[in-house]
C-alpha cells in the first residue's frame, strides 16, 4: 500500500467534507469508492474495525474515545470506504452525509489516516522479553517544588523482577536527587501479561504524537534476540490494546504507587468511603414535610447504598455489591480535588420558595484525613464537580435496571413452532430504516449485533437486531428465496 497515495487521498477527502460548499452529490458519487479501490481499501474491512473498535464504526462519540488507538492504515481506510458505502447505497436520503454529525465522523478518521500517513510507523518485532520506561512529569508551567517527583525509571524483565527510580527536582541546577528506589518480584502471571501487552501494542505500528506543554515518556523494548526498540511520546497518551489500558494494566499488577507510565494519571490517595445525607424540608398549610436521601459508596465491602425516608415514615433502600465495579466508580473520583471547588462568591438571590434543601457530605481517604462538607443543595451551594459525579453515580445504578423477572419481553416471549421463520428485522448505523433477514438462529435476541450479506457483492455488514418475529411459510413478509440470511452474531470476543 503507498502510504503517499493513501495521505494524499486522505488529506483531499477530508478538505472536502470539510467545505461547506462541497456539494452531497460529489461525496457519494463512485469518486471517492474508486479512489479506495485504487489504493486497495475493501469494504469486508469495516467489519475487522468493528471488531477492535465496536460502535465506533458508525459513531462519531464513540470514534472520539478510541481514534488515537487506531494504527492500521488498511483497517482504517477500509472502515471510511465501509461507512461511505451506506449513504452511497443504503441510506434512503443519501444527503445526510452532510449532517454535522457525519461530517466530523469522516473529518476525524480521515485527519487520523492523514496523520498515519505521513511516514511509516514504529513497529516493534519478536517477543518482549524486557523494558524500561523512564516518565518524566516535568513540562511548562511554575517550576515544581524541590520535593516533588519529577520523573521515574521502571524497568521490568520477564524472570518478574521490577527495578523502580523516582527522582526529585531538587534544586535545579542540576541533576536531580534520587527521592524513591524498589526491586521487587512479581508472579510469572503478571509479568506475562505486561510484557505481552506492551510487545502487542508497539508490535501493530506507533505514530509518535506529541503535544508540547505537558511531560514525556521514552521506552526501550528488548525482544528475545536481544534487538532494541525505542519510543517516545507525550505524558498523556491512553494506549490501549484490545480495550485494555496500557497504563492502568501495569499499575495493577505492580504493588508500586503513584506511577506516571505512559499517562500521568497518577493518584496519590483513593476515596474509601463516601456518604452523602440529603434533606429536603417543605412548608405546607403550616406544617413542615421532611424527605430524606442518603447514598453510601464502600470500598472495603463494594457496595452503594440508596436510601429514601419519607415523612410517613416509609423507607425505600436499594444495595448493589457489585465486585470490582465499584472499587472502579471510587478509582474514578480524583481523590485529591474530589468537591473541592465551589463558586466563592453566591449570587444575591430572592427565595420565594417554601422549602429548603440542605446536604452533607463526608469522605473518608486511604491516606488523607475525613472531610466534611455542608452546604445548600442547588447550584450554586453544591460543588462545581457535582454534576460529573451524579451522572458517573446515576449511570451506575440505572445500568442494572430492575432485573428480568417484570420484563414483558421476557415473560410476553415464546417458543418459535417446527413450520415457522425467524425473521429479524435489523437497522443500519444511525438510519431508522429497517431491513429485514432470515435465521435459524434461536439465541439472536433484540439488541444483538449481527453480521448479514449486504449489495450484489454480498460484503459483510455489522447491524443490530431491533425486532424479531415468526411465520408460517403461507404468512412471510417477504419470499423466503429472496431473503437473505443472517450469516451470524457479532460474538462479544469480537466486541472487545
Amino acid at each position: 500500500m503507498d502510504r503517499l497515495q493513501v495521505h494524499r487521498f486522505a488529506k483531499k477527502w477530508s478538505n472536502k467534507f470539510r467545505n461547506p460548499q462541497t456539494d452531497y452529490l460529489e461525496l457519494v458519487d463512485h469518486y471517492l469508492a474508486d479512489e479506495c479501490d485504487e489504493i486497495g481499501f475493501n469494504l469486508d474491512g469495516g467489519v475487522e474495525f468493528s471488531k477492535r473498535y465496536g460502535k465506533a464504526v458508525f459513531e462519531l462519540k464513540e470514534l472520539e474515545k478510541i481514534i488515537h488507538n487506531v494504527n492500521d492504515l488498511e483497517i482504517l481506510g477500509s472502515a471510511i470506504y465501509s461507512r461511505w458505502r451506506y449513504f452511497n447505497h443504503w441510506s434512503n436520503n443519501s444527503e445526510e452525509i452532510l449532517e454535522v454529525n457525519h461530517r466530523e465522523w469522516f473529518i476525524l478518521a480521515l485527519d487520523r489516516l492523514a496523520k498515519l500517513s505521513e511516514s511509516s510507523p514504529l513497529k516493534f518485532e519478536g517477543e518482549a522479553k524486557m523494558f524500561q520506561l523512564i516518565s518524566n512529569d516535568y513540562g511548562y508551567g511554575p517550576l515544581p517544588y524541590p520535593t516533588d517527583e519529577i520523573e521515574q525509571h521502571l524497568t521490568i524483565n520477564a524472570n518478574g523482577l521490577v527495578e523502580f527510580l523516582a527522582f526529585n527536582f531538587g534544586d535545579g541546577k542540576g541533576s536531580h536527587p534520587s527521592k524513591r528506589s524498589k526491586t521487587i518480584s512479581i508472579e510469572n502471571l503478571s509479568v506475562n501479561r505486561i510484557l505481552n501487552a506492551v510487545g502487542e501494542y508497539f508490535g501493530r505500528g506507533y505514530t509518535e504524537i506529541f503535544a508540547t506543554d505537558i511531560g514525556d515518556w521514552h521506552l526501550e523494548i528488548i525482544n528475545t534476540n536481544d534487538d532494541s526498540y525505542f519510543f517516545k511520546g507525550s505524558l498523556c497518551a491512553d494506549l490501549e490494546i484490545d480495550g485494555v489500558n496500557l497504563s492502568e494494566l501495569i499499575r495493577e499488577q505492580i504493588p508500586l504507587n503513584n506511577l506516571f507510565l505512559f499517562d500521568g494519571n497518577y493518584q496519590t490517595d483513593k476515596v474509601t468511603r463516601l456518604t452523602i445525607d440529603y434533606h429536603r424540608v417543605t412548608e405546607v398549610k403550616s406544617k413542615y414535610l421532611d424527605y430524606k436521601e442518603s447514598l453510601s459508596i464502600d470500598r472495603a465491602t463494594e457496595t452503594i447504598e440508596y436510601l429514601q425516608a419519607f415523612d410517613s415514615g416509609s423507607t425505600i433502600t436499594q444495595k448493589f455489591q457489585v465486585q470490582g465495579e465499584v472499587k472502579k466508580l471510587l478509582d474514578s473520583l480524583y481523590a485529591e480535588s474530589l468537591f473541592e471547588n465551589f463558586d466563592d462568591q453566591l449570587p444575591d438571590e430572592i427565595d420565594g420558595s417554601h422549602e429548603t434543601k440542605e446536604y452533607k457530605i463526608v469522605i473518608d481517604f486511604e491516606e488523607a484525613n475525613q472531610r466534611t462538607i455542608t452546604g445548600r443543595y442547588d447550584k450554586n451551594g453544591l460543588p462545581e464537580d457535582w454534576s460529573y459525579f451524579a451522572e458517573v453515580v446515576l449511570k451506575f445504578l440505572t445500568s442494572y435496571g430492575i432485573g428480568e423477572m417484570l420484563d414483558s419481553t421476557v415473560y410476553n416471549k415464546t417458543k418459535r413452532r417446527s413450520d415457522e421463520y425467524i425473521y429479524c428485522s435489523v437497522t443500519f448505523g444511525e438510519s431508522y430504516n429497517t431491513y429485514d433477514y432470515l435465521t435459524d438462529d434461536d439465541s439472536i435476541e433484540v439488541g444483538d449485533l449481527v453480521i448479514v450479506p449486504v449489495g450484489k457483492d454480498n460484503h459483510q455488514v455489522v447491524v443490530e437486531v431491533v425486532k424479531i418475529r415468526y411465520y408460517q411459510e403461507n404468512k412471510v413478509p417477504y419470499p423466503i428465496d429472496k431473503t437473505k440470511k443472517i450469516i451470524r452474531k457479532y460474538t462479544e470476543e469480537e466486541f472487545e
